[in-house]
């Protein structure tokens, strides 16, 4: 699915009460369906990269977002929530270009 990728976050570590985290996340732009009679834009959906070493992959992306993407994902059941695991990826447009 073509989306605009906005953000790359990623965090490793554990909370005060013992649950461990390892994570890449990714939030992309998606239009809203032209015939909703209630809506229109683009709306932000968050996907599952990987653990948190995975952002590495991502790197050469940094300070040149957004820029278009094509996402294949899956819904998975995690713990009592469905979320959205990245399951291909590929850069389509050209990112912008760094801030000089």
């Amino acid at each position: 699915m073509l989306m605009m990728l906005r953000k790359v976050s990623w965090n490793k570590g554990q909370t005060d009460n013992g649950i461990s985290y390892d994570y890449t996340r990714i939030t992309c732009d998606l239009p809203i369906y032209e015939d909703s009679p209630r809506e229109f834009g683009v709306d932000s959906m968050e996907l599952e990269y990987g653990n948190a070493d995975k952002h590495a992959e991502l790197l050469s992306l940094k300070g040149r977002l957004p820029c278009e993407v094509d996402v294949g994902y899956k819904d998975v059941k995690k713990g009592k929530n469905i979320i959205k695991v990245v399951t291909g990826f590929k850069v389509v447009e050209k990112p912008v270009s760094p801030k000089n």
